[in-house]
């Protein structure tokens, strides 16, 4: 489980390895890049959001780094707004670009989403499939925690209850 806090950067390390698609892509694909498109449900709201953290692939899990920023993140550049705190739903997937793009990933050339479809092209990411899911906690920063309470009036000669006379 992936845990974090509202208004704060995070990392998460993820087996992505042992559901690759893309087998030796690096290999095979010298001139590829193979990278990682992450969706985050909010388990309350159905909130979706969508993001290509900035990832290092290791011998047995995968390093995520997500940046936080407060106003209009860029989904390519690994920035995201969690803007309620609890359980969100991570799906993982993984989008392989056969030739990086000269002019780095955008809307041009990168999908937004899991369903979308760019028209064919060398540069053009394909989402290969689905490598892992799982869940993420989000809690509140401290100090911004929302309390309700319900204030009273302060007891008067003529507004409380003696007992006990």
């Amino acid at each position: 489980m992936i845990q974090s806090r509202l208004k704060s950067n995070f990392d998460a390390w993820i087996n992505t390895k042992s559901n690759q698609i893309t087998p030796n892509a690096d290999i095979d694909f010298p001139h590829g890049n193979l990278r990682f498109l992450v969706k985050f449900t909010n388990d309350m709201s159905g909130e979706e959001l969508y993001v290509y953290p900035d990832s290092e692939v290791h011998n047995r899990y995968t390093k995520f780094q997500f940046k936080f920023v407060s106003t209009n993140p860029n989904m390519f550049a690994a920035e995201i707004i969690l803007g309620l705190a609890g359980y969100w739903k991570y799906e993982i997937y993984e989008v392989f670009f056969f030739e990086v793009p000269p002019t780095g990933y955008g809307l041009d050339n990168s999908p937004k989403t899991e369903n979308d479809i760019l028209a064919p092209s060398p540069e053009h990411g394909i989402v290969k499939g689905l490598v892992a899911i799982g869940k993420m906690y989000v809690k509140e920063a401290g100090g911004l925690e929302e309390v309700q309470y319900n204030e009273y009036v302060e007891p008067t000669e003529t507004n409380y209850i003696y007992s006990g006379q």
